[in-house]
C-alpha cells in the first residue's frame, strides 16, 4: 500500500531546492537536466533477420520513477515524443515505481493507456517494482529497505560511504512478492508484463521474439523459464532491468539484450559518479550500445530518477531501426 511522504522528507526536500536555487551549479542538474529529454536513433544489425522485419521500430525507455516531483509537462513530453516517433513495438524496461510506491496510479494509468504501438507493448519489472524495493545493505548484499529513505539523505550518504556490491542476494529480498495493485494496474493499460516469460509477436508474416527477465536483485531473473517459450527460428529482443544479469543470459538465444537500471551514471562527476552507479560490473554504468559476440546490448539512461538530479545523463528514448546484417 502506497504512503504519504513523511513531513519531515518534504521539509528536506524543500531546503534542497532552495539551496539549488541559490547555487549557480546547482540549478542546472537539479531544475533543467533532469526535464530534458533527448531520442537517441540505433539501426542495429541482426544475424539472419527474416526480410518481413527490416525496417521493424523499437522504442526502448526504461527507469520512469514516477513521483510527485514528476511534472505532468515533463509526462507530456514523452508521451508526445513516443507518439510522433509512432514505433512498430514499444518496450520499458522497469522501475516504474520508487521504493515500491505506486503514489499516482491515476496519473500513472493516463501515461501507460497514452501509449500504444501495432505490434504491442511490453515491460519487466525493476527492483522498485515489487511490494518491497530492493537495493544494498551496508555489506553490500542485495536487501530490502527496512523503512523509505529519504531519496535526498540517501543521495548524500552515497557521497561519504562507499559499497562494493557482493553479489549475494537476502532471503529476505528474495522472498519479496510481486507488487500486485501494480500488476493489476498494467492489465488495465496496453503493456503486457513479462516477468520470466517469452511472446512471441507475429510481424507481416515473420515472428519476432520478446522475453521478459525478473529483477536481477531480488534473484527473479530466470532465464531457465523465460525462454522456454522461445521459438529459436525467430529473432529476438531480450528485456533485463539490471545489467548485471547479461552473463546468465550469454548462453541462452536473443539478438538484442534492452537494460535500463543505471541512469547513465546521473551524476557523472570524476571521482563521484562511480558512489551514485553500485553495481558488479561497471563497464556498463555509463549506458549505450556495447557488442557481445553476435548479440547486442542498450543500456538506456532512463527517463527518470529517485533522486531528481542529473548531471551529464541527460534522459532518453531510444528507437532502434532493426536490419539485417550484410
Amino acid at each position: 500500500m502506497s504512503q504519504p511522504t513523511s513531513p519531515a522528507h518534504s521539509f528536506i526536500s524543500k531546503i534542497w531546492d532552495l539551496a539549488c536555487c541559490l547555487s549557480i551549479i546547482g540549478i542546472w542538474p537539479r531544475f533543467i537536466e533532469p526535464n530534458m529529454l533527448i531520442t537517441r536513433h540505433l539501426r542495429i544489425e541482426i544475424p539472419k533477420l527474416p526480410k518481413e522485419i527490416e525496417g521493424f521500430t523499437l522504442l526502448q525507455f526504461s527507469d520512469l520513477h514516477l513521483h510527485s516531483q514528476v511534472s505532468n509537462r515533463f509526462i507530456d513530453k514523452i508521451i508526445g515524443k513516443i507518439q510522433e516517433l509512432r514505433p512498430d513495438m514499444i518496450l520499458f524496461t522497469g522501475d516504474f515505481l520508487c521504493f515500491g510506491e505506486l503514489a499516482d496510479k491515476q496519473r500513472m494509468q493516463r501515461f501507460l493507456t497514452s501509449l500504444t504501438a501495432p505490434f504491442g507493448c511490453y515491460a519487466i519489472l525493476g527492483n522498485h517494482d515489487y511490494a518491497q524495493a530492493v537495493s544494498f545493505n551496508d555489506a553490500g548484499d542485495y536487501d530490502t529497505l527496512s523503512q523509505k529513505p529519504s531519496a535526498l539523505l540517501k543521495g548524500l550518504k552515497r557521497l561519504f560511504v562507499s559499497l562494493t556490491p557482493t553479489g549475494r542476494i537476502t532471503e529476505r529480498a528474495r522472498s519479496v512478492p510481486l507488487h500486485q495493485e501494480l500488476v493489476a494496474l498494467l492489465k488495465s493499460t496496453p503493456f503486457e508484463l513479462l516477468h520470466n516469460q517469452t511472446k512471441t509477436v507475429s510481424v507481416k508474416g515473420s515472428a519476432l521474439n520478446v522475453c521478459g527477465l525478473g529483477e536481477y536483485m531480488l534473484g527473479r531473473c530466470d532465464p531457465a523459464t523465460a525462454f522456454e517459450g522461445y521459438n529459436s527460428a525467430y529473432p529476438g529482443v531480450i528485456l533485463a532491468h539490471n545489467p548485471d544479469s547479461v552473463p546468465r543470459l550469454m548462453t541462452y538465444p536473443g539478438d538484442l539484450i534492452l537494460s535500463g537500471h543505471t541512469h547513465g551514471g546521473q551524476i557523472n562527476l570524476p571521482g563521484i559518479w562511480k558512489k551514485y552507479t553500485i553495481m558488479e560490473n561497471l563497464a556498463y554504468a555509463k549506458g549505450g550500445l556495447y557488442p557481445l559476440g553476435e548479440k547486442w546490448l542498450y543500456v538506456c539512461r532512463g527517463v527518470g530518477s529517485v533522486l531528481p538530479f542529473r548531471l551529464r545523463s541527460v534522459p532518453e528514448l531510444v528507437h532502434i531501426t532493426l536490419e539485417a546484417k550484410r
